[in-house]
């Protein structure tokens, strides 16, 4: 058992986090570190915040300073320790690569908050008063500068669930649910660590591609449940009885009791898989399954901002 003393927060562009996390941690007596505090952090040890910003910036557009990112994860690492050793309090850490600079500390909880696009726009439109098409190119925009940062600073996703101990969906909860939760967690002040000897560890699916391994994270971060190619449908049998042809689709969703196939293939070439399918919905008829293909499905994973699968 490891006693909380840093929470860091990691959240989607467009939702109210930051007052939700403001809230709580005047109710706690803690203390909230921003990129505004970590600049201030830098002044004092006279580091020069205008080229650290600058290279910060850099980084979105694909410039790869090896030296500045190891600066960068060691800045951060000293500045909030430092905090940590003179304050008894908790520290809210708002962004800044917490979950992977500080994902070795056992006094470090993890927390992601996300929400879908639709609220995200009704957020900005509501509280900026903009058009919903400024909204999502808002979005889009700070969606993009995100991922590139956490692609070259940490070399990962950083929506990947498995970075966190508590991932919430904002459109679901209120804020008062929200607040409620994490003082939960800061009022039993200790995180328990289960021993990886304690219980069984998953086996990794044998994909069959780089894209069906991306639907997958997707489906985790949102967490929605998943299995990979788990029943085969027979098609036909000889006189035998011998199966002579099967279907197996790729994902099911047992909370939608859907099957979902994926493939990059055109409409044109992928006629033997469009023949399948309409064989299943023939020979069992209460079996739901939904088809992305090609341009459609690179739509799709597009929008949850994986590019290049092909």
């Amino acid at each position: 058992m490891s006693k909380i003393k840093l929470i860091t927060v990691s959240r989607d562009f467009g939702i109210d986090i930051d007052h939700i996390i403001e809230r709580i941690s005047s109710k706690v007596n803690g203390e909230i570190i921003d990129k505004h505090k970590i600049l201030n952090y830098l002044k004092e040890i006279n580091i020069n915040v205008e080229e650290f910003i600058k290279k910060e910036k850099e980084l979105i557009y694909g410039k790869k300073d090896k030296e500045f990112i190891e600066d960068y994860k060691k800045y951060i690492k000293e500045g909030v320790k430092l905090i940590i050793e003179e304050k008894d309090s908790i520290l809210f850490l708002l962004g800044r690569g917490g979950q992977f600079i500080f994902r070795d500390e056992d006094y470090a909880f993890h927390l992601n908050i996300f929400a879908p696009l639709n609220f995200r726009i009704k957020y900005l439109t509501q509280k900026y008063l903009l058009p919903e098409e400024k909204a999502l190119e808002i979005i889009k925009e700070k969606d993009f500068e995100r991922e590139a940062f956490y692609s070259i600073m940490f070399g990962t996703d950083w929506k990947n669930p498995y970075l966190y101990n508590l991932v919430i969906d904002r459109s679901v909860f209120t804020p008062e649910e929200i607040e409620d939760m994490i003082l939960k967690i800061i009022e039993k002040k200790e995180i328990s660590k289960i021993q990886l000897e304690q219980i069984p560890l998953p086996t990794k699916p044998n994909f069959a591609n780089k894209s069906e391994e991306e639907f997958a994270k997707i489906l985790s971060f949102y967490q929605i449940r998943w299995e990979y190619e788990p029943r085969t449908f027979p098609l036909e049998w000889d006189s035998e009885g011998n199966i002579v042809e099967s279907f197996t689709p790729d994902f099911y969703l047992p909370d939608f009791d859907l099957y979902i196939e994926l493939t990059l293939q055109k409409p044109r070439v992928m006629s033997e898989k469009l023949k399948k399918i309409k064989k299943l919905k023939e020979l069992y008829p209460n079996i739901k399954i939904k088809l992305f293909y090609g341009k459609e499905y690179e739509k799709l994973l597009a929008k949850f901002g994986v590019m290049g699968i092909r």
